[in-house]
């Protein structure tokens, strides 16, 4: 029935408008972010007496980006591990609204698109009626 198709359309675009205005926010409040992931790698250095030639590893943090299309890690030292953290941290959840905001987009005019297909009427309804030829 196309009345029930046209019903799922209308609840599925309020669904997909209030979902586009929550990742909106999220984009809109965004603050200062670095581009990368923030990662924490363990090594050694090298040193026969350093506690880390017995298995107790060094802890480093790196930002980790891709410049084109290689991986790049950049050390960060202890004074700025918070604030890169909390800027790759931003960076992340930005990138995840404007993914979900693009998927949103696709749904949206899906929605539409059913919407519309539930809305449209044929004219003239049935038949098509041919008006009869006037002869001369």
């Amino acid at each position: 029935m196309k009345r029930t198709e046209a019903s799922r359309a209308r609840a599925r675009l309020q669904q997909t408008e209030r979902a586009r205005e929550e990742q909106v926010e999220t984009l809109l409040q965004a603050d200062a972010m670095v581009a990368g992931s923030f990662v924490r790698q363990t090594r050694t250095c090298g040193k026969s007496g350093c506690r880390c030639a017995r298995g107790e590893r060094h802890v480093a943090t790196y930002l980790s980006r891709s410049v084109g299309g290689l991986t790049q890690m950049v050390y960060v030292p202890g004074g700025d591990e918070v604030a890169v953290s909390t800027k790759a941290d931003r960076y992340r959840r930005f990138r995840e609204a404007r993914a979900a905001l693009m998927k949103l987009a696709s749904e949206t005019a899906q929605a539409a698109d059913a919407l519309q297909g539930a809305l449209t009427e044929p004219y003239p309804k049935g038949e098509r009626r041919r008006r009869p030829s006037r002869k001369r």
